[in-house]
């Protein structure tokens, strides 16, 4: 069971969101709000490290990332490194059976996420901050409405317990309103349709303009830089832009007017 509540503690967890291409990882690895002791749910290899290389998109904005494939594994380096009191990122992408398809896949994935998240549960200390990525969440979720995982507990009940979570995924209507309503943070990269935009202009409080802009700019710019919006804290507002200069791998704050004059 998680030790040391402390309900003084604010809420931090962060949701990204984006169409495909649009960032998502990018800000997650970039936007330097993952803490000291970090924990990732990586099915899809985005967080690889390679000693031999270097560069800010190299495992966790150039972070060595410890990968792992399974339970025993993975839970041996998370309790010795949580236990040094050290900075650390350890990965857990678990791998399954080609013979598995479909909803059978999925339901295997979600055990894999479920059983991560309950080792952070019952990892989690609020006399300390343990920072958990998970990569889109949408994919694994059957559910947009309440979330009685162990994923919506760390999203509802984490605060307390210092629990800090990252969720990554592309449409703010597929993830349970669990996990987008408790994220007072939101960073918001290029939208896709219209409809989405929309959407999440509403959800945000942010101008449908601003949004559109940056869509487009993205796709103009895809490989020199990325522009986002972020929702810094928890109520109406609160909105800034930032730009990512993916040759640098900096991220610098904007104002409205210099986004729109991009």
């Amino acid at each position: 069971m998680p030790i040391n509540p402390n309900n003084a503690l604010k809420a931090k967890h962060v949701c990204y969101l984006a169409g495909t291409g649009g960032g998502k990882t990018t800000a997650v690895k970039l936007f330097d709000l993952v803490g000291e002791q970090c924990a990732i749910f990586d099915l899809y290899g985005d967080y690889k490290y390679d000693g031999r290389k270097r560069g800010h998109f190299n495992g966790l904005g150039g972070r060595a990332v410890y990968h792992f494939k399974t339970r025993k594994q993975f839970a041996l380096a998370f309790v010795e490194a949580w236990r040094s009191g050290k900075k650390f990122v350890v990965a857990y992408s678990p791998e399954f059976p080609k013979s598995l398809k479909g909803e059978q896949l999925k339901k295997a994935k979600q055990s894999e996420l479920y059983w991560f998240g309950q080792l952070m549960w019952e990892a989690a200390d609020g006399n300390r901050e343990l920072h958990i990525v998970i990569e889109e969440l949408a994919k694994l979720s059957d559910t947009v409405g309440k979330d009685d995982s162990i994923i919506g507990e760390l999203a509802t009940g984490g605060r307390k317990f210092g629990v800090v979570l990252h969720t990554v995924f592309q449409r703010s209507q597929e993830v349970p309103k669990t996990i987008w309503n408790n994220s007072p943070r939101k960073v918001l990269g290029a939208q896709e349709a219209q409809a989405d935009a929309k959407r999440v202009a509403v959800e945000l409080d942010a101008e449908l303009r601003d949004i559109y802009q940056l869509s487009k700019l993205n796709a103009h710019y895809e490989d020199e830089r990325l522009y986002y919006l972020m929702k810094y804290k928890g109520g109406i507002g609160n909105i800034e832009p930032k730009v990512i200069d993916l040759r640098t791998g900096k991220a610098k704050n904007l104002t409205f007017e210099q986004l729109r004059a991009a």
